[in-house]
């Protein structure tokens, strides 16, 4: 997983530090305990069309994540620029299903055509959907966070 130098900044639920991970934008897709109705829906999106993914990044992702502060906003699009610029960054392993967790993503996600393209689709729309707070965050300086 990329890392992004550490600042003060806080969870937005807890006390913790926060540490993003690319795995939180995966967090609305968790069918985990909810296989039959979420897993069901998010089953019916083909991940292999662009349009398709694009409007389901945009209702679970870029609309959903404005309750995250700003900052929080800002270090976890860090982390996804971050493992985006590295060619050999292995998408897919974010991908692939572990029967010994209790998170899962939809039947089907772990054989996605192109999971780096997922992940770049990401980043172009919080790039554009969160432009404003992303520009306020990268004004300021982290260590102050």
């Amino acid at each position: 997983m990329p890392k992004i130098r550490q600042t003060g900044l806080r969870g937005p639920w807890s006390d913790a530090r926060y540490v993003p991970t690319l795995y939180h934008f995966l967090g609305p897709f968790d069918v985990y305990d909810r296989e039959e109705t979420l897993g069901v829906e998010l089953g019916t999106w083909d991940m292999n069309d662009a349009a398709q993914r694009a409007a389901l990044i945009r209702r679970d992702i870029t609309s959903q994540y404005k309750e995250l502060g700003y900052r929080h906003r800002y270090m976890l699009v860090q982390v996804l620029k971050k493992a985006l610029q590295d060619p050999a960054y292995d998408f897919a392993a974010i991908l692939e299903h572990d029967p010994e967790t209790t998170y899962a993503l939809p039947a089907k996600w772990d054989g996605m055509d192109d999971p780096r393209a997922f992940f770049a689709d990401i980043y172009r729309l919080v790039q554009q959907d969160w432009r404003d707070d992303l520009a306020r965050a990268a004004a300021e300086n982290p260590a102050d966070w």
